[in-house]
């Protein structure tokens, strides 16, 4: 299984066997934490190898934070492993985010990490009211 396309964004759908992605990122910015993230779309194209065989597979997508803990319950598909091309969308709507730095979006096919996406946590400083002298 070869993963053509992985991306975490704010939208994404298929269309006439096209996937269409729209505003793609990998980082995301709060001023203070726990923080939500209100929605987002992870979006991949995997393509089988023939070689693969029919059998199916368990394609899994999941969200862990710095210290390897889900943010979202793991979800997963079963998938037919023969050659061709596979669009996936997943829509995440208002998951937590605990505390800033490098979390991961994870593509698993039977358990094997096939991609990992970063993505960077930041917290914006806040600013105060200008200082009078």
């Amino acid at each position: 299984m070869n993963v053509e396309i992985f991306a975490i964004c704010d939208a994404a759908t298929v269309s006439s066997g096209k996937l269409n992605i729209l505003g793609a990122f990998d980082t995301v910015s709060a001023a203070s934490f726990p923080t939500r993230h209100d929605n987002c779309t992870i979006a991949c194209r995997l393509r089988g190898e023939v070689e693969e065989g029919e059998g199916a597979m368990r394609l899994e997508m999941r969200i862990i934070d710095p210290d390897g803990r889900a943010v979202i319950e793991p979800v997963s598909n079963e998938i037919q492993g023969r050659g061709g091309l596979q669009h996936h969308l997943w829509h995440i709507h208002g998951f937590e985010i605990p505390q800033p730095g490098t979390f991961f979006v994870d593509l698993l096919v039977d358990g094997r990490l096939l991609s990992r996406l970063p993505v960077h946590i930041l917290k914006i400083p806040q600013r105060g009211l200008p200082h009078l002298s």
